[in-house]
């Protein structure tokens, strides 16, 4: 009769997502869940249509490790009910995991395709970047983790709301402190609450030794601190402005001159980290959407660096970029912080934290459950690695 049946949808959305193991209001609005679960929840759109095709691009972006066994494990029930599945991504060890088929594209080119029983990791990654490399061989290094360094970046008993409730963390100059635990630890909002974007409710927070508690972002970056946020499109770029207006953000104000802003000087600053940091581009001007993810994520961290930050926090540094662009970008830390800068880095992928970290802090339920020195996994030596409570394993 022309209307809606809000029942139908009710039920019909509850039926799906509880395949996924979802129990949330299908009532509130998406944008108040998780990117995790909103991620799940298109994914069962998706499902819902009874496709004969299903196609999926880096659905695992947002998932944790358990979200993503739920996932595969409704991929392979709808696998034996004759659907086919499309699965785009860059993450080596799902592929293995769930497809029969691979693939390899490069610069808009099929370079490869068969059964993927058949090809070694190796040989996936040869064909994807046209060389061979190892995707964390490259970033073997000495330890760099010694509580001889002065430290930056304090936090004591930090406490908001309920997603954080007690975390402790040191971060030194010089080093990569990594912050590791499941989705829904509190990591994210760790992060905010030292920029400033959430209230500081208990706790401390010291920088330089000195205390402090942002109340904005603002602050925070005077002091000298620069956030890459966890999701680039929704709180990083500015998708229909260039690549020169988003890289210089958070420098305008200094790049003002009697009200107006200083073009040349902006146009050197550019053009200087567009060069430093190998972005991929037509030009300055081009819209920051046109580039590829991790060129994206290339002028997210100029932004900050074009700045002099002394603290570079970073969410999920590497998320949704291939495997090439990956490893430049982890190699990008490594030397920022050879050169003195101190780096928070978040992330979901242990092994990331294992190559690139020098020390890492372990978050459950908003809390701090465990610290350490990273061994490293790279080059076949002993990996200290994290039971899901935070327990050496």
């Amino acid at each position: 009769m022309g209307f809606l049946d809000r029942r139908a949808m009710r039920d019909g959305a509850r039926k799906v997502l509880k395949q996924f193991k979802l129990d949330i209001d299908v009532d509130m609005p998406v944008s108040t869940f998780s990117a995790a679960t909103r991620q799940m929840v298109a994914i069962a759109r998706a499902v819902m249509q009874d496709a004969k095709l299903l196609i999926m691009d880096e659905p695992t972006s947002s998932l944790d490790e358990r979200e993503v066994a739920v996932l595969f494990e409704t991929i392979r029930t709808l696998q034996k009910s004759g659907l086919a599945v499309l699965f785009i991504g860059h993450r080596l060890d799902e592929l293995y995991a769930l497809c029969e088929r691979v693939t390899i594209m490069r610069d808009g080119k099929t370079v490869a395709a068969g059964p993927l029983a058949s090809m070694s990791k190796m040989d996936l990654v040869h064909n994807m970047l046209g060389r061979e490399l190892a995707a964390f061989e490259a970033l073997s290094r000495d330890l760099h983790a010694t509580d001889d360094k002065p430290i930056r970046l304090q936090l004591d008993n930090v406490g908001s709301g309920v997603r954080v409730r007690d975390v402790s963390l040191t971060l030194r100059e010089g080093e990569i402190t990594g912050l590791a635990g499941l989705l829904g630890s509190g990591r994210s909002e760790t992060a905010r609450i030292v920029f400033g974007v959430d209230k500081l409710e208990r706790g401390a927070i010291q920088f330089g030794g000195e205390p402090r508690q942002y109340l904005e972002p603002a602050a925070a970056i005077a002091d000298g601190i620069g956030l890459v946020s966890e999701d680039r499109k929704i709180d990083g770029i500015v998708p229909d402005m260039s690549i020169r207006d988003n890289m210089t953000l958070a420098l305008l104000p200094k790049l003002k001159k009697n009200g107006i802003v200083d073009r040349a000087r902006q146009d050197d600053i550019v053009a200087r980290f567009i060069k430093a940091l190998g972005i991929k581009c037509a030009s300055p001007d081009q819209a920051i959407r046109e580039l590829s993810g991790g060129n994206q994520q290339k002028v997210l961290l100029a932004r900050w660096l074009c700045t002099d930050p002394r603290v570079l926090i970073i969410d999920e540094p590497t998320r949704g970029i291939d495997i090439g662009a990956k490893t430049e970008i982890l190699k990008l830390l490594r030397r920022l912080a050879d050169e003195g800068l101190s780096v928070l880095m978040i992330s979901s992928e242990l092994e990331e934290l294992l190559a690139a970290a020098d020390r890492v802090t372990v978050l459950s339920d908003g809390v701090s459950v465990a610290g350490s020195a990273a061994t490293g996994s790279v080059g076949g030596e002993t990996a200290r690695r994290y039971g899901p409570s935070g327990e050496l394993t």
